[in-house]
């Protein structure tokens, strides 16, 4: 019988996965689910939140919870190894004891290692785990861990950093950011200024440090001397970090500790805020490769894997693929902490369990693809007209092609014509990158794509990069390649100069690009249709962006792909074999969500308001989405959305050009004030617990 274990990450990003036999069977984070960026629902949901998710991957597998040998689970917050023990009541499981593993204290930065050096193939390797903040240690946290492996043999560790406090740089107080001083951290510092620069997750203190690598290529170094992060031949310093926040406007000292000054959201972003990411990220740099040397240097090997959310930096990765002497290098695809769930696992099976210590530990092969989330087109509960019948949901013509080879070729000559296609099959990757499951695809080099996919689809700044997939074997091809395939999207490199004017829509302002590379035995269908694709063009590659529009997670179910298709001006949807065309918008009717405006919209209509922007909230808060500033045209436009008159009309009403408004009433339905009438809502947020929601009329 086959040794099965069930792993969970409790911290941010929280995830669940089934091992088998040392196999990922199935892994998937609980953003997807419960459609919440970074799985941060309320506190009272959380547990049946994560059992839900737990009970979709076990039936998945076509398992009962009996049929999981052992249980295991991580989390930053654990204090000693007896909280390691007591993890899994967190979630109210009651796991017979001997069903109950656990890690060694700290365990955090070692689940993030464990889940690199088991997934890359390598007989022996360091891992280096960089992050914003690990596990507590009294009082401190881990900041950057080395962890030596080697197959058979219990990890150890040659190098452990730990900041002097346990706190955690952003929290929110009287609605503003603090941080902790001292600071101290790589991560610690990078999320600390791309919070700066207003780079976090809506409503929470997150960072997005996505977007601050994005626009670090737009700047320049603000000074030639490190500001935040020093870097030497004695090691990384720290010291004065705060005092270069204080100094640059980022961070004023108060009685009460150290509060940031971030950059509002909604302002633009002028050359100083462009030319600090372009300080933090070189300073970053630097010190990721000092530390990645100097790991190599005590534990003796050039076999290198990484994880921890820092790791998702590809300019960083591509750096530390040329410069330094790495021979063996493996990046971890899910990083950041969802990856935990399988590092947790990946321990337990080669390091606890007496199943597998009877027989020496070889080498597994190395992880070729991340397509782990529980099917969602095949398998339980997924019926052959589940599809047809949602398209009969949304009142929408559906066509079917004879497989998915045909679907390919279909989407492959509408992504030649122009269109942007949203492409989604059946089992989603883990981790935060899309590569042929959950995708946006569109043709690389016509004029202007770029633009109008980060404003009419996405509806994303404009200074954010694409990612382009290629055919293996042509890559080299097209792209400086730091090495021979990237298949999980996570380097950067430079486009070769006679091939950008061709590509342009994927080539970075710096002439760079981010890379995934597709083999032939990449599951599902992106080769087939990138090879159709340059049979058309002659192109051997297409633009590649996840699923998701701005500020939600990336789609997991095809209802989700649906919504996406009716909230933006995606042209064309394939969901497995079938094929959705974009809806005409101008014929749909759009309401007004339940929820009274706190600015009401009569007013505007009456003529009372002088300014030509005024600040508009609804309480549809609980859909995660914040208050915006909105137009007075779009507040007449919400006074004629009554679920009665089309789009069209409304559009003639106003005097606006029919395109112009549906770009118009896209933007006001993404955050929650209008949805199309007679038609299923938008996606948001789901719990298995209701929570209770006061009404006027309680006392």
């Amino acid at each position: 019988m086959p040794t099965r274990i069930i792993g969970i990450n409790l911290s941010h990003d929280s995830s669940v996965c089934l091992v088998e036999d040392g196999r990922v069977v199935s892994a998937l984070a609980l953003e997807r689910t419960t459609r919440v960026k970074r799985g941060t629902v309320p506190l009272s949901s959380y547990a049946p939140a994560m059992a839900d998710l737990t009970g979709e991957l076990v039936a998945a597998a076509g398992l009962a919870p009996h049929d999981v040998d052992y249980w295991i689970a991580t989390s930053t917050e654990s204090r000693d190894e007896e909280d390691e023990r007591r993890l899994a009541s967190v979630l109210g499981l009651l796991v017979p004891a001997e069903r109950q593993l656990a890690l060694p204290h700290p365990g955090h930065h070692l689940a993030h290692a464990a889940a690199a050096f088991h997934s890359s193939g390598f007989d022996e390797a360091v891992a280096v785990v960089v992050d914003a903040y690990g596990s507590l240690m009294r009082p401190g946290r881990e900041r950057e861990s080395v962890f030596v492996f080697g197959a058979g043999d219990v990890p150890r560790t040659v190098l452990r950093h730990v900041r002097d406090l346990d706190r955690i740089a952003g929290h929110r107080k009287n609605g503003r950011i603090w941080i902790p001083e001292p600071l101290s951290g790589i991560g610690e510092l990078y999320r600390v200024v791309t919070l700066a620069l207003g780079f976090n997750e809506s409503g929470t203190t997150y960072d997005d440090a996505g977007k601050t690598m994005g626009l670090s290529s737009y700047g320049r170094r603000l000074s030639d001397e490190d500001l935040f992060i020093r870097t030497g031949p004695d090691g990384i310093s720290f010291d004065g970090a705060v005092d270069s926040l204080v100094e640059l406007g980022l961070a004023a000292r108060r009685e009460d500790g150290l509060r940031l000054i971030p950059r509002a959201p909604d302002a633009p972003l002028q050359d100083f805020h462009k030319n600090l990411a372009a300080q933090i990220q070189s300073e970053f740099e630097e010190a990721c490769l000092y530390l990645t040397r100097q790991s190599m240097d005590l534990a003796g090997t050039r076999s290198l894997v990484l994880s921890g959310g820092c790791f998702l930096n590809s300019l960083l990765n591509t750096r530390i693929a040329r410069e330094t002497e790495v021979e063996r290098l493996f990046v971890y695809p899910a990083a950041t902490d969802d990856g935990n769930a399988v590092g947790a696992a990946l321990y337990a099976y080669h390091h606890l369990i007496q199943e597998s210590a009877r027989t020496p530990q070889r080498p597994g092969p190395p992880l070729r693809d991340v397509f782990l989330g529980p099917p969602r087109l095949t398998g339980p509960g997924n019926t052959p007209d589940r599809i047809p019948r949602l398209a009969e949901s949304w009142r929408h013509p559906v066509h079917r092609h004879d497989d998915l080879s045909a679907a390919a070729h279909a989407a492959a000559e509408a992504i030649a014509r122009g269109e942007i296609v949203g492409w989604f099959q059946d089992r989603a990757e883990f981790g935060p990158r899309a590569l042929g499951a959950r995708s946006i695809l569109c043709h690389p080099g016509i004029a202007g794509m770029k633009d109008r996919l980060n404003a009419r689809v996405k509806f994303r700044e404009s200074f954010r990069p694409f990612a382009a997939s290629a055919l293996a074997e042509h890559a080299h091809k097209w792209f400086d390649m730091p090495a021979p395939d990237a298949p999980f999207m996570l380097t950067v490199c430079p486009v070769l100069p006679a091939q950008c004017a061709t590509i342009s829509e994927v080539v970075h302002v710096d002439g760079t690009c981010r890379i995934q590379t597709v083999d032939a035995d990449l599951p599902g269908g992106l080769r087939e249709l990138i090879e159709h694709f340059e049979d058309a063009t002659g192109l051997p590659l297409v633009l590649n962006t996840s699923f998701n529009l701005r500020g939600m997670p990336l789609v997991e179910r095809p209802e989700e792909a649906l919504d996406c298709l009716f909230g933006s001006r995606l042209d064309r949807l394939f969901v497995g074999a079938y094929e959705f065309a974009a809806p005409d918008f101008t014929a749909l009717r759009p309401v007004r969500e339940r929820g009274e405006m706190r600015l009401s919209i009569d007013l505007a209509a009456s003529g009372s308001l002088l300014a030509d922007e005024a600040f508009l909230t609804s309480e549809a808060t609980h859909s995660g989405r914040v208050p915006r500033r909105i137009s007075v045209m779009e507040l007449r436009l919400l006074d004629y959305a009554d679920g009665a008159t089309s789009l069209g009309e409304i559009a003639d009403r106003c005097g606006l050009d029919r395109d112009v408004a549906t770009d118009m009433v896209l933007e006001l339905r993404r955050h929650g004030l209008l949805r199309w009438s007679g038609l299923p809502g938008p996606s948001l947020p789901t719990f298995p617990v209701q929570q209770y929601v006061p009404t006027t009329s309680d006392t």
